[in-house]
């Protein structure tokens, strides 16, 4: 089918396309937010779960810590313990953990996000009421309830964002402080205040560093997998993806999506002449021109030796063979070898007048595209789009 005018290329209204995905890292299921930015190349950006909302994860480990307290506060008071220790509000502690576990648990889903920061919050007045009612306030020995403040601040580093780690260390500090003076801990309080805060910030800090790093592991293997080095293009495996995607929504909105197949005409005559080196450095230039040529929205991959593939959203054949014409005629200007210039062939397809599955549009622009190489001709032409009929 012959390619008609019409369809023109479009910013996005932010300047970038916002791809959900979701990676499973250090057992912690996280949102990743993948930009794909002009160069077409990604970076993946790890949100923490308390800021995206995601509740299977961050309900299921703020559970298990509710639940492991509850059970650990049960069997505290079946063992010897003080006998000025408060039995009674122990055990209504031990309920009220229960029933947030059982919340956390089973209810996740209806939670709403801020909701698990409160939780958090709420950990540390309950370790602070154990305090108080463990029966030093009465003479009784002291029972290093504040322990347990430490599960809270390692909950709150491996789960919530740098700020939010902040505010509920605060806030469990000034809870231990209110403790302390509840019980008239006396001047030995401020080392007690001191040491327990000081190794609780020092534990969570390490944690969510350790944390970030490993989010910064998972951002370059992500990063990684699905680039080219030597152009910084997506691959093969990188364009699949967002070949699905872009097909999936394409469906969804009724938009026009253009398929691009490009080949580096004589690559093998240039590392012969002239070396691998200068063919490197020729398809490293090709993907330079082809960045340079499209929008932040298009996807721009190497996806074989001499092959590059481009997909444009939003954009029919017309304007896909506007994009390869740009791009050609810069080409033209750069001189390789002894003074040839670079030369590209394209084959264009649209969705869905085309093909109506990837496999389908993929064929069809490679017979185009294998039609562009056998006219060797540079001109406009170079860029063919599949005969009518």
């Amino acid at each position: 089918m012959a390619a008609t005018g019409g369809g023109q290329c479009r910013e996005p209204p932010h300047g970038l396309l916002l791809l959900p995905i979701r990676l499973l890292a250090s057992s912690k299921l996280q949102i990743a937010c993948v930009y794909w930015r002009q160069a077409d190349t990604y970076s993946v950006k790890l949100e923490d779960l308390s800021a995206r909302g995601e509740p299977r994860a961050t309900g299921r480990i703020l559970g298990a810590i509710f639940l492991g307290s509850s059970f650990v506060t049960v069997v505290a008071i079946l063992f010897p313990h003080s006998s000025k220790a408060d039995v009674d509000a122990f055990w209504a502690l031990a309920a009220v953990m229960a029933v947030i576990a059982v919340l956390l648990l089973g209810w996740y889903e209806w939670l709403p996000a801020w909701s698990y920061q409160a939780f958090a919050a709420s950990a540390s007045v309950l370790v602070a009421l154990s305090l108080y009612f463990n029966g030093e306030r009465r003479g009784g020995p002291a029972a290093l309830n504040e322990v347990y403040y430490l599960w809270v601040g390692l909950c709150c580093g491996y789960l919530f964002t740098r700020r939010q780690v902040v505010v509920q260390l605060v806030f469990l500090a000034a809870t231990y402080a209110v403790a302390l003076i509840a019980i008239h801990s006396g001047p030995v309080g401020y080392t007690r205040w001191f040491i327990t805060v000081g190794m609780v910030a020092g534990a969570t800090t390490i944690v969510h560093v350790l944390k970030r790093h490993n989010d910064g592991l998972v951002d370059r293997l992500a990063h990684a997998a699905r680039a080219d080095g030597l152009t910084g293009l997506l691959n093969r495996q990188g364009f699949d993806d967002r070949f699905e995607f872009e097909l999936e929504r394409t469906l969804r909105t009724g938009q026009p999506l253009a398929l691009v197949l490009g080949d580096l005409d004589r690559l093998k005559s240039i590392n012969d002449r002239w070396g691998h080196p200068a063919g490197d450095a020729a398809l490293a230039e090709v993907g330079r021109l082809l960045r340079e040529a499209v929008r932040k929205i298009d996807a721009v991959a190497r996806i074989g030796g001499d092959e590059f593939a481009l997909l444009l959203p939003d954009a029919d054949a017309q304007a896909a063979l506007e994009v390869t014409e740009r791009v050609r005629t810069t080409a033209a200007s750069v001189i390789i070898g002894n003074g040839e210039p670079l030369t590209l062939s394209f084959g264009i397809v649209e969705f869905p007048q085309d093909g109506a599955t990837r496999e389908a549009l993929v064929h069809e622009a490679d017979q185009a595209l294998y039609e562009a190489k056998a006219l060797r001709r540079i001109r406009a032409d170079d860029a063919v789009v599949p005969s009518a009929g």
